[in-house]
């Protein structure tokens, strides 16, 4: 259960009418924001009476005890907020409101009094020129005190609430710079301060303000110019009807359900360019789930949660319904089958690369802000990845010109992934809308994987050198009686890795061109062997952001040629791959967007063992009857659906408990 602990300010004792004070009004705002236990530091001989629990505090080192004592009492994120700070709701909500796992802290540029800070990438880094100023609310995670249990600060400095973040800081834990821009917010020193900032922030249209902010201004050119120049009457409309984002979430994946099933049945351009509808606006109802949330902040970690796993299960289940309707409309399976299967493949890789990129990009901000690895680049690669970085960020920062929707179009984004679908196939067919898209994503993993090669090396930061690496790897029991690799060396793992990827892609080829049953399997145990063998090894290396991307293409790599070789349904062998291929998103909604119900995933087997399991059925099936791996591969398929599921649900059911305690 989340606490919030008020810190002493004398301007939190400014009255703002006859029996209401700066602090009795922050109280009021922070339970409206949902979090009833409240706690109140104050000073002795404060004698003014508060609806709040209230510890006397002498000084800011005591404050700073209390803090951490109150802190480590619960199992929930501690909010530590100042006596003095005047804010809207909407500003108080929108760090209590979040339900993730990230840490962070108010920040804006409307108190000249505040320390200045530095935001990077939307992180505070630490001191800097601003113009960002230090907020008077932060937010600590759960996961983050369970670090901070061994290495709570003793002294305050005079500070304890910049004493508590830069003990975030110190720990390299990433620090969100939470904001309303357009909303003052100022920590005071008298009344009629406190009455001006209110006045200000009262001045604004709040609904008007909600829904600006609620449609995203960085988002992709489809998105931009076919849905959100009339979404926002949509999230008017369902606020109006008190709907949540979560059945708007339900209503997107029952939509591109039914586009999946007329392409599978229908063979002609009038049920052809109904299904492009139905995917129109399951695309729409996509993006308003999202508004919504940010218009009424109405967010939850299941929601966050459920609206990145929608988002890709709709698409492999479209994917399988093209391939159906291919092989319906009289196309050879293999192929239909085939590039369905190389388009979730190609994009499930592509999707966790970019997941653990953003992650070096963050570690390099914190690390990098606190003097570490902060060398100056060296060689002429890294020097070419510096300059590459430094252009990105002028093309990215020259908003909505063609060079910028040129970049942010190449990397095959989602709403232009589903026009390509929806009019190749309207056009031309099942088949060739699937095979253009595979190209178009090809195209997107070269270009990007070049690119952030080079600008690793610019970075010199080690994105894998984490507690959790081996729950990103998922080894499973198998990792623990592999030994630590003899081989020494940063490069070794991403390098043993590298090797077993391209092992993986040659029993995939091998298993397509018919070669004997035997070379395919070689193949494929070999990158099981190569990927296992650095499980143990420390990941310290500038490119082993890679090897969680890497893994995911050896496991779908060795499944896909067993399968193939072995001649599994091939409906039966897209299955069993796009619920693997799931199983991972999760582990990239754990980092991108900090939350996921799943705490354990010790059943899911571990990759290695779910290869090793592909591999004999399929070598038992060669020697006798394709029947048999087609019987394995679904039984694992329902296995792991099965495994994750009830982990969705029994994570789900504890978070929801512990809400209600």
């Amino acid at each position: 259960m989340s606490r919030a602990v008020i810190l002493p300010a004398p301007g939190g004792h400014a009255e703002l009418d006859a029996d209401r004070t700066v602090l009795d009004r922050l109280i009021a705002q922070i339970r409206e924001a949902g979090c009833d236990d409240v706690t109140v530091l104050s000073r002795p001989g404060a004698d003014r009476p508060v609806k709040a629990s209230q510890i006397e505090s002498a000084d800011a080192d005591a404050d700073l005890e209390h803090l951490g004592e109150l802190a480590f009492a619960g199992d929930g994120a501690l909010y530590v907020v100042c006596a003095d700070l005047v804010a809207s709701q909407a500003t108080v909500a929108a760090v209590l409101s979040d339900s993730s796992r990230r840490s962070g802290v108010l920040v804006g540029a409307d108190d000249p009094a505040a320390a200045p800070v530095t935001v990077e990438r939307g992180l505070v880094t630490g001191p800097g020129p601003g113009p960002a100023r230090l907020g008077g609310l932060a937010k600590i995670s759960a996961a983050h005190l369970a670090r901070l249990r061994r290495h709570w600060p003793r002294r305050s400095d005079g500070d304890a609430f910049a004493s508590a973040i830069a003990a975030l800081q110190a720990r390299a834990i990433p620090v969100n710079a939470y904001g309303t821009k357009g909303l003052e917010h100022r920590q005071v020193g008298s009344a009629a301060e406190a009455r001006e900032v209110i006045a200000a922030f009262e001045a604004v249209d709040m609904d008007a303000w909600r829904l600006g902010n609620a449609v995203k201004h960085d988002d992709d050119l489809f998105a931009t110019y076919a849905v959100s120049t009339w979404s926002p009457r949509l999230v008017k409309l369902s606020a109006r009807l008190g709907w949540t984002p979560t059945p708007i979430t339900w209503v997107s994946i029952a939509l591109a359900l039914g586009a999946a099933a007329i392409f599978a049945a229908g063979h002609s351009l009038p049920l052809y360019l109904a299904a492009a509808a139905l995917m129109y606006f399951s695309f729409v109802f996509d993006c308003v789930d999202g508004q919504l949330a940010r218009y009424t902040q109405n967010f939850s970690s299941f929601g966050g949660w459920l609206d990145m796993m929608a988002d890709r299960s709709k698409e492999f289940v479209l994917y399988a319904g093209l391939a159906a309707g291919a092989v319906a409309g009289g196309a050879d399976a293999a192929a239909a089958w085939g590039v369905a299967i190389a388009a979730m493949a190609t994009q499930t890789v592509r999707h966790t690369a970019d997941t653990w990129y953003a992650v070096l990009l963050d570690t390099a901000v914190v690390r990098q802000a606190r003097r570490r690895e902060s060398a100056p680049p060296a060689g002429r690669a890294a020097h070419l990845g510096q300059r590459l970085g430094s252009a990105s960020e002028q093309v990215m920062g020259a908003h909505r010109t063609p060079l910028y929707w040129a970049k942010r179009t190449i990397v095959a984004p989602v709403g232009e992934r589903w026009l390509l679908l929806a009019v190749v196939a309207a056009a031309f067919g099942p088949l060739p809308a699937i095979a253009a898209l595979l190209c178009w994503q090809l195209l997107a993993l070269g270009y990007t994987t070049a690119g952030r090669t080079l600008r690793s090396l610019a970075a010199r930061t080690a994105a894998l050198r984490r507690p959790d690496r081996a729950a990103h790897r998922d080894d499973g029991p198998l990792a623990r009686l592999v030994p630590r690799s003899p081989v020494g060396g940063d490069m070794t793992p991403f390098a043993a890795t590298a090797a077993a990827v391209l092992a993986a892609a040659s029993a995939v080829l091998a298993a397509a061109l018919g070669t004997p049953p035997w070379v395919p399997f070689g193949l494929a145990g070999l990158a099981l062997v190569l990927a296992a063998s650095v499980a143990r090894t420390d990941h310290e290396g500038l490119l082993d952001w890679f090897i969680p991307a890497g893994l995911r293409a050896v496991e779908l790599g060795v499944v896909g040629a067993s399968g193939i070789a072995a001649g599994v349904s091939w409906p039966v062998l897209y299955a069993l791959m796009t619920v693997i291929a799931l199983y991972f998103y999760d582990l990239a909604a754990g980092l991108d967007k900090a939350a996921s119900p799943v705490a354990r995933r010790d059943l899911g087997l571990g990759w290695p063992a779910r290869g090793l399991i592909a591999i004999s059925a399929a070598a038992v099936a060669a020697a006798t009857v394709p029947a048999v791996a087609t019987a394995v591969y679904a039984a694992l398929a329902v296995y792991v659906a099965a495994v994750f599921v009830g982990a969705v649900v029994a994570g789900t059911v504890r978070a929801s408990r512990a809400a209600a305690a």
